[in-house]
């Protein structure tokens, strides 16, 4: 190993003369200039590549780690799919390496859960991989979290990220690059005894090497060694193909000759060690051994113990024959003879080797991601593309941290898929017959404080068609949109306009709104009309024809500016239809308006990407951008109380016959003609936005009730399965008062229909129901 670094101190001269007596020819003048020509030519080549920037490496995209603290529920299913997702693996005993868990369960079913977690660079900090156990409370929810290094209580962990996506040029290659002095001393020892033991006595082509190959292989009647040294691999690799002709070879000893009079070994090593092919993920190659001791043991490669080194140094020759994960029966073979080589060889001594050839051979489950949330990672690249452009993302091996969380993802896939199949089954005018266009539906959640998208999906197959519904799709919003009008209307009194209370009984019946010389008639659902109601009750059984007239009273220039305000497209028109969600929006930008009422009257632009890191694990880009106040917390809670009242006795009941119990709050929309259904609504953590349609304006004949809800409700219950429920958060300045709904005053005791209201301190109903009598409650 002292040659390691050492340039070879080769002249040209010397090397053209060795390459002429490779040319064959008559006369010696001619073979010698050809065979200089030649040089020239490899010469610069090599320059060019060794030089320049030797491989594009693509860029990777990540979920969103999980934070795992006292409360979470991990007894059932979904937290276990998380794990195996991450490439973690069930054993029976304690675990000892990193990826292993296992379940310790009593009489009354899992008690705890040791875990040995992965390393993981995050920005500014390095998980190192810890073994924690997490005990469990009878429900199955995490009671303390205990490191068995040292006995001490945790508040908490993060699973890490796991691989989304890796942003490919056409090559579709994987690879770190690693410099020498990152390289284990015992990797480079293994690596060279076992493809190149000659590797500092030869210079680029090793004659007693290609003759005790011949011989090796006459033995065995079969090819059991291969001539090449480890340059000429490496010059195959980086110029050549893998045909077995005489004329590849021929070029590939004189690139070698070449390499070698012009670089150091320590060069050709470390690309050597960086370019070598060691399987595939999928459709991916994984080139470079800390790509490959990532992609098979989930650890660095100074991480690697000598058992998992020998395993990668041995699986270079036939690196599918040998795959740890295929085959692991062939690796564990191929391991021990190469840990048999090295201890021949004085590289290992004999307790290293006795203890390596006992190492179980333990691999971590191969996540192959492709195909996982490509309508997301297409938001990702969209959302980039303004600092990152396509080329730089497949070249520059950049590390993109993004908010998805991999199992709502498959949780609204799952819910989406659910419904869609459903609604075809059940209604026939909508099941697909021959090329026909089939129901299509998108779906949005995200973290309404944040801004950051949980899951997305586009389309129910990505395969069939890119276009992403729930970013590009611009449909008409129905009833979706009356929050907006509710949220306008609330706080009239200080813009100049009317002001309303959730109380305040308005008109449900016909009229013309004239504007602008025309005349435009809100119609309800079926014709229907209740005379007076209040405005609570108008959104919940979503009234077009009193929520019009509260549009009307409140202006419908103050109804646009608080649309805008909510982040809403700058081309919504100034006509009333617009309260009736009479424009088009996608799916992005209605969770976009309703994560403000959800945050409590925060405004966010919901993003993607959290950071971007370049190859050494340093941010360049990233962070969720503050939330900026939209609006008043008071009003987003009077209307986030009115869309509780919706899920409870209003268009979106439905939801609780369909076992979804937590606090929640939302609203249905269907657009013209039946056009359009949606569901939009939230949790204090989580708002979920669903549209179903068709692409082409055909009529789906069904309801946002109908269609649209059932997928929310199959999400949300999953996707908040483990977690316990919370209550909205109620500001300073808010009373809540029973009211009679007939006529919104103070409930007393004979009232049978009674309910809670919110309203603003002070402007609470202090009269009691002249009807039955009673005393003024506030809570």
């Amino acid at each position: 190993m002292a040659a390691l670094g050492r340039a070879s101190g080769r002249g040209r001269i010397r090397c053209a003369l060795s390459l002429s007596l490779l040319v064959a020819g008559p006369v010696a003048a001619a073979s010698l200039l050809a065979a200089w020509l030649v040089y020239i030519d490899v010469d610069r080549r090599l320059v060019e590549h060794f030089g320049g920037k030797r491989w594009d490496l693509p860029s990777k995209v990540y979920s969103d780690s999980y934070a795992v603290t006292p409360g979470l529920g991990v007894a059932g299913p979904v937290f276990a799919g998380r794990l195996e997702r991450l490439g973690y693996r069930a054993v029976a005993g304690k675990p000892i390496h990193r990826g292993e868990y296992r379940i310790l369960v009593s009489a009354g079913g899992p008690a705890a859960i040791e875990i040995f977690l992965h390393a993981f660079q995050y920005p500014g900090r390095r998980e190192p991989g810890r073994l924690l156990r997490l005990e469990l409370d009878e429900s199955g929810r995490v009671a303390r979290i205990i490191r068995l290094a040292d006995g001490r209580e945790s508040v908490g962990f993060l699973l890490e990220p796991g691989l989304v996506a890796g942003l490919h040029s056409e090559l579709r290659e994987e690879r770190r690059e690693m410099a020498m002095n990152e390289i284990p001393l015992p990797l480079v020892r293994a690596v060279i005894t076992v493809e190149d033991r000659r590797f500092f006595e030869h210079r680029g082509i090793d004659p007693k090497g290609v003759l005790r190959a011949f011989i090796v292989n006459l033995r065995a009647g079969t090819v059991r060694q291969g001539g090449s040294t480890l340059t000429q691999q490496l010059m195959k690799n980086f110029f050549l193909t893998d045909e077995r002709t005489v004329t590849r070879k021929l070029k590939e000893a004189v690139m070698a000759l070449v390499a070698e009079s012009r670089f150091s070994k320590t060069e050709i090593l470390e690309n050597y060690i960086n370019e070598i092919y060691l399987g595939r993920r999928g459709s991916v190659a994984i080139h470079g051994m800390w790509e490959a001791s990532s992609y098979y043991f989930g650890m660095e490669p100074r991480e690697l113990s000598m058992g998992e080194i020998a395993t990668l140094a041995g699986i270079i020759r036939a690196p599918n024959y040998y795959s740890p994960h295929q085959h692991p029966g062939r690796a564990r073979v191929r391991r021990d003879a190469v840990l048999d080589l090295l201890h021949e060889r004085g590289e290992i001594d004999a307790i290293t080797h006795r203890e390596a050839r006992g190492e179980r051979l333990v691999t971590i489950a191969p996540v192959i991601p492709e195909g996982s949330a490509p309508y997301f990672v297409d938001l990702v690249r969209a959302e980039l593309a303004g600092s990152f452009p396509g080329s730089v993302l497949a070249s520059e091996g950049y590390t993109i941290l993004t908010s998805l969380d991999p199992e709502l993802q498959a949780a609204a896939e799952r819910a989406l898929a659910r419904g869609l199949h459903a609604l075809e089954r059940d209604h026939a005018h909508l099941a697909a017959g021959g090329d026909g266009p089939r129901v299509e539906g998108a779906l949005v959640a995200l973290n309404p404080r944040t801004g950051a998208v949980r899951a997305l999906i586009g389309g129910r197959d990505y395969a069939s068609t890119q276009f992403n519904r729930a970013v590009s799709a611009r449909r008409q919003p129905g009833s979706v949109f009356k929050p907006v009008v509710m949220l306008a209307a609330l706080g009239g009194a200080r813009v100049g306009n009317r002001h309303f209370l959730p109380t305040s009984v308005v008109p449900d019946e016909q009229f013309d709104w004239e504007y602008d010389g025309r005349s435009w008639s809100p119609r309800n659902y079926e014709d229907r009309y209740y005379g007076a109601v209040t405005v609570s009750e108008a959104l919940e059984r979503s009234l077009n024809a009193a929520v019009a007239y509260i549009a009307r009273e409140t202006g419908v220039e103050a109804v646009r500016d608080m649309a805008l305000r909510l982040g809403m497209s700058a081309d919504m028109p100034a006509y009333p239809a617009i309260s009736l969600g009479g424009w088009e929006a996608s799916p992005l930008e209605v969770a976009r308006a309703y994560s403000v009422i959800a945050s409590g009257g925060l405004g966010v632009e919901p993003t993607t990407v959290t950071r971007v890191l370049d190859r050494r694990g340093s941010p360049v880009a990233g962070r969720l951008a503050a939330p900026e106040r939209v609006v008043d917390a008071a009003d987003a809670y009077l209307v986030t109380h009115m869309l509780g009242g919706v899920m409870e006795r209003g268009t979106g009941k439905l939801v609780r016959k369909l076992g979804f119990a937590r606090p929640a709050a939302g609203k249905t929309g269907t657009s013209n003609d039946f056009h359009d259904a949606w569901f939009a609504g939230f949790t204090p953590e989580l708002l979920t936005v669903v549209w179903v349609g068709f692409d082409r304006g055909r009529s789906l004949g069904l309801s946002g009730a109908r269609a649209a809800l059932p997928v929310w409700a199959d999400f949300m219950r999953e996707a908040l399965g483990g977690r316990p429920p919370k209550a909205f958060e109620r500001p300073a300045g808010i009373a809540i008062v029973e009211i009679d709904r007939r006529n919104g005053l103070v409930a007393a005791h004979g009232c049978y229909d009674r309910v809670p209201e919110a309203f603003l301190m002070g402007e609470q109903p202090i009269r009691a129901c002249p009807l039955h009598g009673g005393q003024v409650g506030l809570q």
